[in-house]
């Protein structure tokens, strides 16, 4: 009897404890086009530093458990397609300090991001996250590191249960709120 105990207490320390399920939030790329978009006669360049790049996020998912991902890689494809659709040429920067670099590829701006991630589910009984709210913080310097352009977007994705499993995309409020913030 007391081992049926000790493993009931030990399943439902597991339950409540929950776990973090690997998502992306890159946003459906193909929908971020040039439209009507001319674009500016000048080269641009972004940095993202590679501790950003490597950051892991963990936020609450359903149930309990909760959703992990890497913000800024799995944006940057999405910065970088927004970007090559304004400027001729977009170049990732090793450091907006590179003088070198930006002067040798001609680059006038620096787009930096910042991003905060939050998430949320109505879902008792999944894991996944119902509700993502994605924040881009983002500024443009220019060759000598002054601020020349600053802006803060912040994209929500909802996506119900139902259409999650319906369609396969257990991370499809994640991409929602990416792609509102991008579009």
């Amino acid at each position: 009897m007391k081992k049926i105990a000790h493993l009931g207490y030990l399943l439902s320390v597991l339950v409540l404890a929950g776990c973090a399920h690997p998502i992306t939030i890159t946003p459906n790329l193909s929908t971020i086009d040039r439209k009507d978009v001319t674009p500016i006669e000048k080269n641009a360049g972004y940095f993202i530093s590679q501790s950003d790049r490597e950051k892991k996020v963990v936020t609450p998912g359903g149930g309990g458990d909760k959703v992990e991902y890497m913000p800024y890689r799995d944006i940057e494809a999405a910065l970088q397609k927004v970007l090559s659709n304004l400027f001729v040429r977009v170049y990732k920067v090793p450091s907006p300090g590179d003088t070198k670099f930006i002067a040798d590829n001609d680059i006038s701006f620096i787009f930096v991001p910042k991003v905060e991630t939050r998430s949320s589910s109505t879902g008792v009984m999944t894991w996944m996250a119902t509700d993502f709210t994605l924040v881009l913080d983002c500024k443009a310097i220019d060759r000598n590191g002054a601020v020349v352009w600053e802006q803060s977007i912040t994209g929500n994705g909802h996506a119900e249960f139902n259409e999650m499993m319906e369609t396969g995309d257990y991370q499809l409020s994640s991409r929602r709120a990416s792609e509102a913030v991008f579009l």
